[in-house]
């Protein structure tokens, strides 16, 4: 967890990665604040620190122990990383997962800067994950017209993809992509003796760039899976060449995606989803609703953050979160068809249980690049690229933790609290040390 700097005066620790004991020790020769330390010997977590709890860190502090003993069983099936994420957020920047030591070269006090816990749904962590996505996909688009998609599934269909999560959230990337090639290189039409259409595939098959974002939650943090997809407005043909694409068949991309979902499903499912399927037709004749309307960003940056921004960060924001009182929660949202306002209450548990559904396992890829943005192709190099590759870089040393904190809240993480005078790294203690 230790890394060295030869540049930073260590004040003859040997080794920069200690355990708790071992600081204390280090400490024996000098004068330093009681309260430095808890009574049980391990260090004060609010001691020098300007780190406050988020308020969904402070509900899970105060009830996910509780909460998790009742319902642990379900909890372990369906959302297994659930109690590890959770703890994360809990002790994110508390001193419990390790944190760097700072002296400040003036009044000689000690400040510990917690490490962070690092998780999508850490209210704080959450924020650099997004943008750091943000980034990534900037340094990856080519230099031209892009529109927003969204691919979305009835009420009906919604609990099928909640368990076992990675296999049917797959299901719904594939039938995303399976769409946007079909609506692409696919033609149906009427036959002569009968009114089903036929599938003609063009002759020439082109290939789309895109890419694809999981969502699983509306404005009033209800499961609600859904893909947003960012588009280019280009297509490229078998002899690598470009050509404009912008004309997209809202009614086909609707009854495509229907069709290629629940074929998926049945295959997955067998006979017990015949029924299901069948309703989803006869309920929904104009196929499953899709957004693929232009919208107007004022750049392409806004846009991507725009799309990612569910992809890195908790389902709430903490700004949505009117009143917490120890037992109840109260947050509000504005219903996305109207843009009606609501402000729903509910106990600190159900709260709870709104939001871990919405868990990620680990590991799993909640953004997808597709088409001539999956991999780097012959013509890659002749592209004009929406951010200068020389730029990539510079742009990524902003994203840093102390210039984060300075150009988000003009505060410096690493200066001293009582003196303002920029601190010198001493060393790191361990996680649990």
């Amino acid at each position: 967890m230790g890394y060295k700097n030869e540049n930073i005066n260590v004040h003859k620790i040997d080794t920069l990665c200690l355990s708790t004991d071992e600081f204390r020790n280090y400490l024996l020769d000098r004068n330093y604040n009681d309260n430095m330390f808890k009574p049980n010997g391990e260090i004060n977590p609010k001691y020098n620190s300007s780190k406050k709890a988020t308020v969904i860190a402070q509900i899970f502090e105060d009830h996910w122990d509780s909460y998790y003993l009742e319902n642990k069983s379900l909890i372990d099936k369906y959302r297994p990383n659930a109690n590890d994420e959770v703890n994360k957020i809990i002790n994110c920047y508390n001193k419990n997962l390790g944190c760097s030591v700072y002296e400040c070269p003036n009044c000689h006090d000690f400040v510990f800067v917690g490490h962070t816990c690092k998780s999508r749904f850490c209210s704080s962590c959450g924020y650099k994950y997004k943008m750091l996505r943000v980034e990534n996909i900037l340094e990856t688009v080519y230099n031209c017209p892009h529109r927003q998609m969204v691919f979305t599934i009835p009420d009906i269909l919604r609990p099928y993809f909640f368990f076992p999560f990675d296999e049917r959230i797959d299901i719904l990337f594939k039938a995303v992509n399976l769409t946007i090639y079909s609506i692409l290189n696919d033609n149906y039409r009427s036959g002569k003796k009968n009114k089903r259409k036929k599938k003609y595939s063009k002759k020439i098959k082109y290939t789309p760039g895109f890419f694809m974002f999981l969502h699983t939650f509306g404005r009033d943090i209800k499961w609600n899976p859904h893909i947003h997809v960012l588009i280019a407005e280009i297509k490229m043909g078998g002899d690598m060449v470009y050509k404009k694409w912008d004309y997209f068949n809202y009614d086909a991309l609707s009854k495509r995606f229907q069709k290629i979902l629940l074929d998926l499903l049945s295959e997955e499912l067998g006979s017990s989803f015949d029924s299901m399927k069948r309703k989803c037709f006869l309920k929904y004749p104009k196929g499953f609703y899709v957004y693929a309307e232009p919208k107007k960003f004022k750049n392409l940056k806004d846009g991507v953050e725009y799309i990612t921004r569910y992809c890195g960060r908790p389902v709430i924001s903490e700004n949505r979160i009117l009143n917490y009182d120890g037992k109840n929660v109260t947050f509000c949202y504005n219903d996305h068809k109207d843009e009606s306002y609501h402000e729903v209450t509910c106990t600190a548990k159900e709260f709870i249980n709104m939001l871990i559904r919405h868990m990620i396992p680990y590991n799993y890829r909640t953004i997808r690049y597709c088409g001539f943005y999956r991999k780097k192709h012959k013509n890659h190099d002749k592209m004009v690229m929406m951010i200068n590759p020389l730029n990539h870089k510079t742009r990524k040393v902003f994203l840093t933790h102390r210039l984060s904190i300075m150009a988000s809240f003009n505060n410096d993480p690493y200066s001293c609290p009582k003196c303002n005078t920029v601190m010198n790294y001493v060393c790191e203690i361990m996680k649990g040390g």
